[in-house]
């Protein structure tokens, strides 16, 4: 490698973040907005002394395509734009536990940031500390975002 490709090989990355916007949340861009929102609510139940919440299939698929069909429907609101309620959609992604629940945000750019929100709301931090929940998936799209609870 001579010295103008060893400088350029430095240079690129460094101006990629220096023009990169302050909003961008590098976790999401990764795809580990999942890992990020796990650990925050495993962090938080381990306070409460509650089970590690474990990542579910089923759960995972419902969050998912909700979150895209609120950005799609430009809609939010936990009954869907088709009048299905969340327990519904749970069990049509094929989950089959007998406790289901979910929370939803919207405007939020990083994951710190929506699991601040949610804290801060007493009926999604109540989700959160539930103890009889022991399964989770999330979803994203744009900046809606789904957790979808399972016990």
């Amino acid at each position: 490698m001579n010295l103008r490709s060893s400088f350029l090989t430095f240079l690129l990355p460094v101006i990629a973040l220096t023009f990169a916007p302050a909003a961008f949340d590098y976790d999401t861009a990764k795809g580990d907005y999942r890992s990020s929102l796990l650990r925050l609510h495993n962090q938080e139940r381990k306070k409460r002394n509650k089970p590690r919440f474990r990542r579910h299939a089923a759960l995972q698929r419902a969050a998912s395509k909700y979150a895209r069909v609120m950005k799609q429907n430009n809609h939010f609101s936990h009954t869907g734009p088709d009048g299905s309620t969340a327990h519904e959609r749970i069990r049509a992604a094929g989950f089959r536990g007998n406790a289901t629940g979910e929370n939803i945000a919207q405007g939020q750019r990083s994951a710190k940031e929506v699991f601040r929100a949610w804290m801060r709301s007493p009926g999604h931090r109540r989700n959160i500390r539930r103890g009889f929940f022991d399964r989770i998936g999330f979803g994203k799209s744009g900046t809606y975002w789904v957790t979808n609870f399972g016990g």
